[in-house]
């Protein structure tokens, strides 16, 4: 086999597969998740990626999202809403052992991440609630008013 020919095919198939991932990359970006090991020194952690499913439902005073977030602790979530966006910040520490006849198991997860969920428009942290059960974040947002309109009430003079 010629050796040019098999340099151009190699090309043309990382060229294929980059295209690929920078298509994938674009399209599930809002759905991509950014997950900072624990470390107990100083070095920098390596960056780690995964996917955390969301369920964003529109409705007339506000929106609904639901996120899957297992095995957390409902203490170390945070959720900050801003303008047109929600941030959801945990950290999970997990560790369990048990023995299984002679096995010793041993498990742990240690890591945090932070998503931003975008929305189509403004919303308000005023009211806004949150619940965490079996493993699913669900935050109600209601709509900001709109900038520079305010019902101003009349008193009787």
């Amino acid at each position: 086999m010629d050796t040019q020919r098999l340099k151009q095919d190699a090309g043309g198939a990382l060229k294929w597969l980059a295209e690929g991932w920078r298509a994938i990359s674009h399209r599930a970006a809002n759905a991509l998740t950014y997950f900072t090991p624990s470390h107990d020194d100083d070095s920098p952690a390596p960056m780690r990626w995964g996917l955390l499913a969301v369920d964003v439902a529109e409705r007339d005073d506000g929106f609904v999202i639901e996120l899957e977030a297992p095995g957390l602790d409902k203490d170390a979530i945070d959720v900050t809403v801003d303008d047109h966006s929600v941030i959801v910040t945990a950290t999970k520490h997990y560790e369990s052992e048990r023995s299984e006849g002679p096995l010793h198991i041993s498990e742990r997860a240690f890591g945090s991440f932070q998503r931003v969920i975008p929305l189509p428009a403004r919303v308000s942290a005023e009211g806004a609630k949150a619940s965490y059960k079996r493993g699913v974040l669900t935050l109600k947002i209601a709509r900001a008013a709109p900038p520079g309109s305010r019902k101003v009430p009349i008193s009787a003079a």
